[in-house]
């Protein structure tokens, strides 16, 4: 079982963790009146304040529509023919100075405060959609395009995604030099026969790019990944679901090197969280027990497998630096969802 050494630098972190947890849930309720609003001149100033206070970086909350028109994909592929018995194109508009997030979990400092980058744009902005029925099937939203960011850029060779949407990586990866051919696993026949109708045509690239109908937990093993160089998973639809998928890869106990995972700070935030209740409960010598009965039903599984991971573990933690190496720690937190 992992031990505590008591000292005054363990109390401080200890202190500083729980209250990153306050700021946090502050901040939140701060901002939750500004989100999604159009911003007044003076509704902006207050909002600049609140992110002052919390040492969010908030220089530029005017976003440049170029982040979008400028994009390849939006340049190059149209969807105003997409269309079948069931799901139907249609735009959405961002309404000039709507603050929007820009982009998922964004870390803040050395303990558990995270943000959501905000802004809005000077002018109207449309974005497709497509519709099925009344809800929106599928869209390229403003922070998906940028959190894939670091996927893009880590694209070489031959490279592996699960999950086709509306090809917005593959298409992005496939422009680079670096990379030769691009294979998509993906679950829903009906996504892929809109996306070679309608989508593949477009593209302005003559590499290879095959789709596999298949499902990603099937096509999850190493034979199959050590094929390409490069492999970024993605077939959740946020990190409000990513969490239980994700959390089923982990426990297939692959450890390769070569595979990102879109949101994964984002997907495991409420994880770092559950791990830093159950180390603060261990620190107090309180029962493990109390730490259970304070989670609730759907974070149950989580809190048994962080139980299971330290009751294995002989540490003992004596600075502040091993115990964020446990809260923080991508290796650990994988290993913990591996349980």
């Amino acid at each position: 079982m992992i031990k505590f050494e008591r000292n005054i630098e363990q109390d401080l972190a200890m202190k500083n963790l729980l209250i990153s947890m306050v700021d946090m849930s502050d901040y939140l309720s701060a901002v939750l009146n500004y989100t999604g609003k159009i911003l007044t001149p003076r509704q902006e100033k207050e909002l600049i304040k609140i992110l002052k206070k919390y040492r969010i970086p908030h220089e530029g909350l005017k976003y440049d529509v170029k982040i979008l028109s400028e994009n390849p994909y939006f340049r190059d592929i149209h969807l105003e023919e997409v269309s079948s018995p069931t799901v139907k194109y249609d735009k959405a508009t961002i309404k000039k100075r709507t603050l929007i997030n820009m982009n998922f979990h964004q870390p803040l400092g050395k303990y558990l405060f995270h943000h959501h980058p905000m802004g809005y744009f000077e002018s109207d902005i449309d974005l497709p959609v497509l519709m099925e029925g009344d809800k929106v099937w599928m869209s390229p939203s403003v922070s998906e395009i940028e959190s894939m960011k670091p996927g893009i850029k880590r694209g070489h060779g031959k490279c592996l995604t699960f999950g086709l949407g509306i090809g917005v990586l593959p298409y992005l990866w496939l422009l680079k030099d670096e990379v030769e051919d691009v294979t998509v696993v993906e679950f829903n026949q009906d996504v892929i026969d809109l996306f070679e109708i309608y989508i593949r045509p477009q593209f302005k690239t003559n590499k290879n790019l095959k789709i596999i109908h298949g499902n990603a937990f099937d096509y999850y093993n190493e034979e199959f990944l050590n094929r390409f160089d490069y492999v970024y998973v993605d077939f959740w639809e946020s990190n409000e679901d990513g969490l239980e998928l994700y959390t089923r890869l982990m426990e297939k106990k692959i450890t390769l090197t070569h595979i990102d995972y879109w949101v994964e700070d984002s997907i495991l935030s409420d994880l770092k969280y559950l791990v830093s209740s159950y180390l603060h409960a261990v620190y107090d010598d309180k029962g493990i027990t109390d730490f259970l009965s304070a989670t609730d039903d759907e974070m149950m599984p989580y809190a048994k497998k962080i139980n299971r991971y330290f009751k294995k573990r002989t540490d003992l933690i004596s600075t502040e630096d091993q115990l964020l190496g446990f809260i923080h720690g991508i290796d650990v937190l994988r290993e913990i969802l591996g349980q």
